[in-house]
């Protein structure tokens, strides 16, 4: 029995660990994105939002990136790599994502496809966030 018990704690310690690793101070981001059109040649103006980021919600995401779903998230250092896929307006979307904290500030990358009515399209988008405060 008691073998038992110390193999879940030691699974659940080991679960635990990628969160425990990631260098991240929670609390509210100003992120700041640039997205390019691949192919164009077409940047997109910097744009900046505010984001609440936590231990458990370490995603940076556009505040209309609703019917969005987080399809698959791996922690590793102070990296979180991810797959989210979205469905809007007919069209669904599939990005690839990449994001390292250092402290109390990131940078990362997503790379989108887009299906249906776009033809096919691809945007890279390079991301950089600073904490700026507590969680409101």
């Amino acid at each position: 029995m008691k073998k038992k018990i110390v193999a879940i704690l030691i699974a659940a310690i080991v679960c635990a660990l990628p969160a425990w690793a990631l260098d991240l101070k929670p609390g509210l981001y100003a992120i700041t994105t640039k997205a390019e059109m691949q192919g164009l040649g077409m940047e997109m103006p910097a744009t900046t939002m505010e984001q609440c980021i936590t231990e458990q919600d370490p995603v940076p995401q556009a505040p209309e990136a609703q019917g969005c779903e987080i399809k698959d998230m791996n922690m590793s250092g102070n990296t979180v790599t991810y797959t989210m896929v979205c469905t809007q307006q007919g069209m669904t979307m599939e990005s690839t994502g990449k994001t390292t904290y250092h402290g109390d500030s990131f940078d990362g990358e997503t790379m989108m496809k887009m299906d249906g009515a776009s033809g096919g399209m691809v945007m890279n988008t390079v991301i950089q966030g600073r904490r700026i405060g507590e969680c409101q």
